[in-house]
């Protein structure tokens, strides 16, 4: 299927190369390699549109546009679906300098709709792009607002990826460990203490990756998730720490209750908690100190 439009100047623009599906895709990623085609060949329409009614004698920004919706081509050629919505964006931020007044009006205020769900950083460097009013609005404020909205949108993505691996890897661990301490827990036989251990072990190191998913899941350890190690050395350091939680019941009477008396479930829960701990104190000792804003 050939990708070039008809409503684009063929004077003026190279023919766009020719995308094919490929059979080894998955179920996922064909659809997504369908659907960003499908919305490069819209957009090739609506470019095509502004193009033909715009007055100015200058057209580079149609040609810039052109050329990033033959990369989007390319990249899906590559079954580069990332590189391709990168293309995709730019294009269409280009496309902002083919449009009138009111359209600018318009696509701001569907980008101060847009910030309201930002975040980040983002959100307010949009609003000082969009705070001037609809007649004064230039294009180079909306697409700067535009490409900090399209940023925001490819960091949430990568970072759901990250933190889906990071979550899958954090389950594994847990899945090891149960496995690794069964036999002691449960084939105790004359290993003394060796079955307390394995159990305090177990719950610390549960506690800590319990809280190492919820700062991943909230994106406050969103800077250490890009490395593994970084992610999982608090996790081990907490499941370390549940072995203080058994030593505080052990040697302070007071936690006891009955002298000789052992209550298993105070343990477990004391590991937990250090574990928790010790997964909190480390991460936040490698996260460091945030710059307070003036």
């Amino acid at each position: 299927m050939s990708a070039a439009s008809p409503v684009a100047p063929a004077a003026s623009h190279a023919a766009a190369p020719t995308t094919h599906v490929s059979q080894n895709l998955s179920v996922e990623t064909h659809r997504a390699h369908s659907r960003l085609l499908r919305e490069c060949e819209a957009f090739r329409v609506e470019l095509g549109f502004l193009e033909r009614r715009s007055a100015r004698a200058d057209n580079f920004w149609a040609i810039a546009a052109h050329e990033q919706l033959n990369n989007v081509l390319r990249c899906l050629e590559s079954d580069d679906i990332e590189g391709g919505w990168f293309g995709l964006h730019a294009a269409q931020r280009y496309a902002v300098f083919g449009m009138n007044q009111v359209e600018l009006a318009n696509r701001a205020h569907v980008l101060r709709e847009e910030l309201l769900k930002i975040n980040s950083w983002r959100a307010e460097a949009m609003e000082n792009l969009l705070s001037a009013s609809d007649d004064q609005l230039t294009p180079e404020s909306v697409a700067d607002a535009i490409a900090l909205r399209n940023e925001d949108f490819s960091q949430q993505r990568l970072r759901a990826g990250i933190t889906g691996d990071r979550l899958r890897v954090l389950l594994i661990i847990c899945g090891v460990a149960v496995v690794a301490a069964a036999p002691f827990i449960f084939f105790s036989g004359r290993l003394g203490r060796m079955p307390m251990v394995a159990a305090v072990l177990f719950f610390g190191l549960l506690g800590s990756a319990i809280c190492s998913a919820q700062s991943l899941i909230t994106g406050r350890s969103e800077a250490a998730a890009s490395n593994l190690f970084i992610t999982l050395t608090p996790v081990l350091f907490g499941a370390l720490a549940g072995l203080c939680g058994y030593a505080v019941y052990e040697y302070m009477p007071s936690l006891t209750f009955h002298s000789g008396e052992r209550h298993i479930s105070l343990v477990m829960g004391l590991a937990f908690l250090f574990g928790c701990l010790g997964q909190r104190l480390l991460a936040n000792l490698g996260s460091g100190r945030k710059r307070k804003t003036a």
